[in-house]
């Protein structure tokens, strides 16, 4: 599954197993009550065994983590 981090930052592509909306939310929260949204990406990572890509607009995300309004939602193609 690729998700995309838009943040304040920048943008970023991570991958990694996500079963759910609902999974994903739960864990952005988890990284959050730990850390600041400049350290997210990082430690998300780190805590659930995904990989950092650079962003690319071109590439089709399965969902969007939006740490600018803590919000995350599946993009519409």
């Amino acid at each position: 599954m690729i998700i995309e981090i838009e943040s304040f930052y920048g943008n970023t592509l991570i991958s990694g197993k996500i079963t759910s909306i609902e999974q994903l939310k739960s864990r952005m929260m988890t990284v959050l009550n730990m850390v600041d949204t400049q350290n997210f990406t990082h430690t998300f990572c780190l805590s659930y065994g995904c990989q950092i890509y650079p962003y690319d607009k071109n590439i089709a995300v399965d969902y969007v983590i939006d740490l600018d309004i803590y919000h995350v939602y599946q993009p519409y193609c």
